[in-house]
């Protein structure tokens, strides 16, 4: 009695800009129709697992649909070398090229989609750029790229740092340092007036990417949570852009869930919508 092929995982390695990095490729079972291969990107804090190893469920779901998937650490985080704090999103988009071409390698895929959340969505964009082989992407909470970061992103922050130190006056030891010269007023001032920025050199190379991106003709899954108010502006700025360039971007909101999609019907949304997606667009019938 002969037992069905199943899809199989396994660790692999490979070399990126003299670092070691550590993955686990989900192989599909043998003989199925050629499906693109499929990357994941992690976030800036995250790993190959993704939020509650929402990559892993993800990667297990697409490799029985036929789809070869690889996750990886980006160096300085999880298993792969290097040193977290000399990390860079260019760094992560050199990692997410090099991984393309290890699941190439390994799969014979000629086709690919990248996964990423959050600021793995800025490495995913980056990756697709100038690399005809991708040809969509699936973003999940992804950041605002360049100057589609919202202003309104900056007072939101602004007004929340007020708040915090508005409570903070309620409480008579807040009083007493005041009183006593052991608040720094200044510093106060700072966090509340100025925004989070990044370095020039960061913004010059979002803002070369964001141009790249205008000729892009791909297709992208946009999925945000209802309850982030960072990405609903990011996806709204995205939409736009999206409509002002020709790209075809599918959005969709799923009410009430956080950045993460920490909860059980929010996960399953994601993955369903994703993994359906995908499927529909690479010859397959229901996902």
């Amino acid at each position: 009695m002969t037992t069905a092929a199943t899809p199989t995982e396994s660790p692999v390695s490979f070399d990126c800009e003299g670092g070691r990095v550590h993955a686990i490729l989900h192989r599909p079972a043998p003989g199925g129709t050629e499906r693109p291969g499929v990357v994941f990107c992690h976030g800036w804090s995250g790993d190959r697992q993704g939020p509650h190893r929402m990559f892993v469920k993800t990667a297990r779901r697409l490799a029985a649909h036929g789809f070869p998937c690889l996750r990886l650490d980006f160096r300085g985080r999880g298993g792969s070398e290097g040193e977290t704090a000399q990390a860079t999103i260019q760094g992560m988009i050199a990692d997410t090229r090099a991984a393309v071409a290890e699941l190439g390698r390994l799969c014979g895929v000629r086709t690919f989609c990248l996964v990423g959340i959050c600021s793995g969505g800025k490495v995913a964009i980056g990756a697709a750029l100038g690399d005809r082989r991708v040809g969509r992407l699936i973003l999940w909470s992804a950041e605002a790229l360049g100057d589609l970061r919202a202003e309104a992103t900056n007072r939101r922050k602004s007004f929340h740092m007020l708040k915090t130190y508005l409570r903070k006056l309620a409480r008579p030891e807040t009083w007493r340092k005041l009183l006593t010269g052991r608040v720094n007023v200044k510093g106060v001032g700072k966090a509340v007036l100025q925004h989070e920025t990044r370095s020039p050199a960061e913004a010059a190379q979002e803002n070369a990417m964001l141009a790249d991106f205008r000729r892009w003709r791909g297709e992208i899954l946009f999925i945000y949570g209802g309850n982030d108010p960072d990405t609903r502006l990011a996806g709204a700025n995205y939409q736009a852009f999206c409509r002002a360039c020709g790209i075809a971007g599918e959005f969709h909101e799923i009410a009430e869930a956080n950045h993460s999609f920490y909860g059980l019907a929010w996960e399953r949304e994601v993955i369903e919508r994703s993994v359906g997606w995908l499927v529909a667009r690479s010859g397959g019938g229901p996902a």
